[in-house]
């Protein structure tokens, strides 16, 4: 009987001590998974080199290579018009002619003052040469004058004659016409007359590109600074490159103008067309490159994290060039570090960390906007 008890009670305490063992390696099995949930995952990427650019997108304006708007040199009736919008003249062509009839008479009457002092001087000068005792060389010496004053009356007349006909100063076309035949034109005698022009001509066959470029980027824009010109409404794009800039910037805008001339055969690009211009402010080649999501901004200074074997370790880094898609590291990674992408909130220096690869989509490069 005493040997059947010992047994009840062995086996009772056996049970009791199962059953507190129990929840006690329950409890170890969860905080084990717990620390095993806790662990933070993250996404990681290798820093790459390729080409980074920054570039500076900029509204552009277009005009003709030159411009002109003729005015009359001489008062009087429009007695004909040759030439009207859209039409295309060739350097000196006559594109209108003024009747100005006093004009014509005061260049006659010089004409006819020239001839006859000239005839003066040379029947003098044949007597003089013949018999010098006849006439004195004073004589002779008043009649040269007379004769060549009268000679510089006719041609000045003549020049002022040529004005009647409205020419043009170079190959172009003539965008405008002010006047019609039969009108009184007035000659301009200022920059700041009140004349009425007659015609405006453009060269398009070469077109100028203005972009304004601020303060803050100027420096880096200059002759021969690559240049992309789109034009949205003609489905085009341009290679091309900044021809001249005017260095100095404007006090009222602090900017400074940049020029690209470009050919424009079958003018396509017409003046006053609307166009963008993104200027290429620098280029490194070979650059070392993240993404710009892995970047931690502390202040002025900036960091990324790093996981190596298991561990985050925080690595401060200067950039460069940023393109939207890409930043470029100039201090700080030498390119076979793995770089948290995802994740970053979650991670404290020296802290363990789980990485897994980060698959970057797809981006286009961004450019500055004004």
């Amino acid at each position: 009987m005493k040997v059947l008890l010992a047994v009840i009670s062995l086996v009772a305490l056996l049970a009791v001590g199962f059953w507190i063992q129990k929840p006690r390696e329950d409890g170890n099995t969860s905080a084990s998974a717990k620390d095993s949930v806790s662990l933070p995952e993250v996404q990681v990427i290798k820093p790459v080199r390729q080409d980074v650019a920054a570039t500076l997108r900029l509204p552009a304006n277009i005009s003709p290579y030159q411009q002109t708007t003729l005015f009359a040199k001489i008062s009087g009736y429009l007695k004909s018009v040759a030439a009207d919008k859209g039409d295309f003249v060739r350097a000196g062509q006559v594109l209108a002619v003024i009747d100005d009839p006093e004009l014509d008479q005061r260049y006659q009457q010089a004409q006819t003052e020239y001839e006859i002092k000239k005839v003066t001087y040379e029947r003098l000068a044949n007597v003089r040469k013949e018999n010098p005792d006849v006439i004195a060389k004073q004589d002779v010496d008043v009649a040269e004058a007379a004769y060549v004053g009268a000679k510089h009356a006719r041609e000045q007349l003549g020049a002022m004659l040529d004005y009647t006909k409205v020419r043009a100063p170079f190959n172009g076309i003539v965008t405008a016409r002010f006047v019609d035949v039969g009108a009184l034109v007035q000659a301009a005698t200022s920059s700041a007359t009140q004349a009425v022009p007659l015609f405006t001509v453009m060269d398009i066959s070469t077109v100028r590109i203005y972009v304004n470029v601020s303060q803050e980027d100027a420096s880096f824009v200059k002759r021969g600074t690559p240049a992309t010109i789109e034009l949205k409404d003609a489905g085009k794009t341009i290679e091309a490159a900044v021809t001249r800039s005017t260095v100095a910037l404007d006090p009222g805008t602090r900017t400074m103008l940049a020029e690209i001339d470009l050919p424009n055969p079958g003018h396509v690009m017409s003046p006053g067309m609307f166009a963008e211009a993104i200027l290429m402010l620098r280029q490194h080649r070979n650059a070392l490159v993240i993404p710009p999501t892995a970047l931690l901004s502390e202040n002025s200074s900036k960091a990324v994290f790093v996981v190596e074997q298991g561990v985050a370790r925080k690595v401060p880094v200067k950039t460069g060039i940023d393109d939207g898609v890409w930043v470029e590291i100039t201090e700080g990674l030498s390119g076979n570090e793995e770089v948290v992408v995802v994740g970053k909130s979650r991670l404290a220096d020296g802290k363990p960390a789980k990485a897994s690869t980060y698959n970057l989509p797809a981006g286009k490069p961004s450019s500055q906007k004004y």
